[in-house]
Order: structure tokens, then sequence, then C-alpha cells
């Protein structure tokens, strides 16, 4: 494999490893999701309709799943475009991946306290 397709300036190999990781993860849980909630749900979609199904862990944990998965495939996708058409320098580079980790992290924590009355159950 050459290293210069797959090097720290373009990305690096492993942001782009987890970024088909978490392509394969979003396509299933997606579908899984979408199973679960529009082609198997009995009755409507409502608030009590949501929560009774966010009561079995197994929703609450496929939820958080596709929060991280969203989040670091988007923000990830986000840095290679950035990187690849504007930023040069290795500290710009840096700085940019600094600010995505931090947006990443509060989305993910945000996320987390939409869902903390399931998760503490």
């Amino acid at each position: 494999m050459r290293t210069d397709v797959l090097d720290q300036s373009r990305g690096g190999m492993w942001a782009w490893l987890l970024q088909r990781i978490t392509a394969v993860l979003l396509i299933v849980g997606f579908a899984s999701h979408l199973i679960s909630t529009h082609i198997m749900a009995i009755g409507e979609l409502s608030y009590d309709n949501i929560a009774h199904r966010l009561a079995s862990g197994f929703f609450v944990a496929m939820d958080v799943m596709l929060l991280a998965a969203v989040l670091y495939h988007a923000l990830n996708g986000a840095r290679m475009v950035i990187l690849d058409y504007w930023l040069s320098a290795k500290a710009q580079r840096r700085a940019l991946s600094l600010a995505l980790w931090l947006v990443g992290v509060a989305a993910f924590i945000y996320g987390l306290w939409a869902l903390w009355p399931w998760i503490k159950g």
C-alpha cells in the first residue's frame, strides 16, 4: 500500500479506517432504527410510544452508538474536506482537529443529556 495516500497530512490511516467502520455502523444502525420505529412499531409515533421503546436498554444502546457514529463520521468527513482543499500547515491541521474533537465531544454530551432519563433508568 502506498503510504503517501494515507499519510497524516491527508488525514491519517486510523481516521480513514474509522470513517469506513462508522459508515457500516450507520447503514446497519439506521436500517435497524427505521425498521424498529416505522415498520415494526405498533401505534403512532408519540412521546409516550418512544419513551416506552427507550425503556429497553437495547434501544438506548443503539441510540448512543448511532450518536457516536454519526458525530465521528460527519466531523471526520468535514475535516477531510477541509484538509484536502484549504489547510496545509501542520499547526492549522492540528487546530482544526482539536476544534472538531471539542465540537464532537460537546455534541455527544448534549445527546447523552437528552437520553439521560432513559440511561439512568
